[in-house]
């Protein structure tokens, strides 16, 4: 991580918290699930798992999906001495997972980012739990249910988690995976099941990984070539591009105008459509990404090498701007990631004067109505190129002057 800290504008509030009689508080975040408490389904896991699991049987801890850090950490503290992996797809989630796990000293918590199991290798674990994301697309979720009872140990148990419209697909996919399911408690919009390994196979970590394909798209277009990408369960625009990304698209071709784009950053790529279409129009040129989405970021690198095939040269990933480095791009695009009562303009501009090269250009899309607010942040130096509006949608294209430029226009 950078050294500017990324997460101190996203604390919204604290809240008190009590598990197998360990008090706790934990920071909620404005830009995460449940910023306002922690959430009713959390709340009825840890309630069976309190319950039916004794502390003499865990030695080692799995929190899959950990968000701020509740399950892992709650465990961590009403199970002392066990060993404790917590692991969530986005980077903000991480940070604030391990600075809860600080908070609560749950001492010797590891977090990963990563995608539901992937990288687990043969790691086994005594306790492993999941609030499970129906955002993540029914095949997702059915691989992950018939996996997860695999890296138990023998004596192991597993948790989870789900809303009620996917509670009875979700128990079916435990049983098919050969687990036994020992406990169940239903609340109010949600199921919780508790299982035992049972018959269930071990984890081998060999299988494809869970950035699952949706869609094809064919036919698109840059210039004179014609290119595909593909969608992923648990991404938009798996279909379609957004009204956002096809007003990006047209202000590229503006603020690219006889620049030669040697390296470029999309911040936020979403599936990788606009980022595609600059590695095909960008020949040559090395394309990073940047994004809290460690899903978004697999997906935009394997569709843009899909779309510019050998055209374009592997970029870098990073998690969070103050990561790109500095002084370094002809061009930066954004997708700014809007958050209520979160005000991260400034950090884009900052950002931008930071990482751009003098005379480069930077491109922002968002909604209509952020757009104003965003305009009125932007400091000396920056040249505006053009603006276009579609449907709610706004996106405009700056040059990098310098800060002494004072370019304002």
């Amino acid at each position: 991580m950078g050294t500017m800290n990324p997460i101190d504008i996203y604390v919204n509030k604290s809240v008190p918290f009590k598990f197998r009689g360990q008090e706790m508080s934990f920071e909620l975040s404005h830009a995460l699930f449940s910023s306002f408490d922690i959430d009713s389904g959390s709340r009825l896991l840890l309630k069976l798992v309190a319950k039916n699991v004794e502390p003499e049987s865990v030695g080692s801890i799995l929190d899959v999906g950990s968000g701020v850090g509740v399950l892992g950490v709650a465990c961590a503290r009403g199970y002392p001495g066990a060993r404790v992996r917590m692991r969530d797809r986005d980077a903000l989630a991480c940070a604030f997972s391990e600075r809860n796990a600080r908070r609560n000293k749950a001492r010797g918590a590891v977090v990963d980012r990563a995608l539901f199991l992937d990288g687990l290798g043969s790691e086994r674990f005594d306790l492993a739990l999941c609030n499970v994301p129906a955002k993540a697309g029914p095949p997702v979720i059915d691989r992950f249910l018939r996996e997860l009872p695999g890296v138990l140990t023998d004596a192991g148990r597993g948790g989870v988690v789900v809303v009620e419209t996917i509670a009875e697909a979700a128990l079916e996919s435990i049983r098919a995976s050969g687990a036994e399911i020992v406990a169940t408690e239903r609340g109010p919009g949600h199921t919780a099941a508790l299982f035992a390994r049972g018959a269930a196979a071990a984890y081998s970590g060999d299988g494809p990984d869970y950035a699952v394909e949706r869609s094809e798209r064919r036919g698109l277009r840059a210039g004179r070539t014609l290119y595909s990408i593909k969608g992923y369960w648990g991404l938009p625009e798996f279909d379609t591009s957004s009204f956002a990304t096809e007003l990006a698209i047209e202000l590229f071709e503006n603020a690219s105008a006889g620049l030669l784009v040697r390296r470029a950053a999309v911040v936020n790529p979403g599936v990788g459509d606009l980022a595609s279409y600059v590695g095909v129009r960008a020949k040559g040129a090395t394309i990073d990404l940047c994004g809290r989405d460690s899903l978004a970021l697999v997906a935009s690198a394997r569709n843009l090498a899909l779309a510019s095939r050998s055209d374009t040269v592997p970029g870098a990933a990073f998690p969070f701007l103050a990561d790109l480095p500095e002084a370094a791009y002809d061009l930066l695009v954004e997708f700014p990631d809007l958050t209520p009562r979160v005000d991260a303009t400034g950090d884009s501009w900052e950002t931008a004067a930071r990482v751009l090269k003098r005379g480069g250009s930077f491109v922002a899309s968002m909604p209509s109505t952020a757009m104003d607010r965003f305009e009125r942040r932007r400091p000396k130096g920056f040249a505006r190129l053009a603006e276009k509006k579609k449907k709610g949608f706004a996106c405009a294209a700056w040059r990098y002057e310098g800060p002494e430029s004072g370019a304002d226009s």
